[in-house]
């Protein structure tokens, strides 16, 4: 598809995000308009059982090493403003916007 990547678990929690404030139509519209223009990627079963370790490695939260995983299984680029990935930056690509 496109060069553009978004994990399962961010698109999750948009979800989770917009539902709650009770903006359920700005959800089907954001993901009407990027899902056909954007790769879905998930985390494989194998990674799930590195992630505990990849954690207390980088002292990262559960998302934000999920989102590692991810990226690395994947060869991608994390875009954030998330300061947390400066700890990873090593391993990791990583883009600070």
């Amino acid at each position: 598809m496109g060069n553009i990547s978004i994990s399962d678990f961010t698109l999750h929690s948009i979800g989770v995000i917009l539902f709650r404030q009770k903006r359920e139509r700005i959800f089907t519209l954001f993901v009407s308009d990027v899902l056909s223009k954007i790769d879905i990627v998930s985390l494989s079963r194998q990674a799930y059982l590195g992630l505990s370790e990849f954690k207390d490695e980088n002292d990262l939260d559960f998302d934000d090493s999920y989102q590692c995983k991810v990226a690395e299984e994947n060869d991608l680029i994390i875009v954030t403003m998330d300061k947390d990935f400066e700890r990873v930056k090593k391993k990791i690509k990583v883009k600070f916007i």
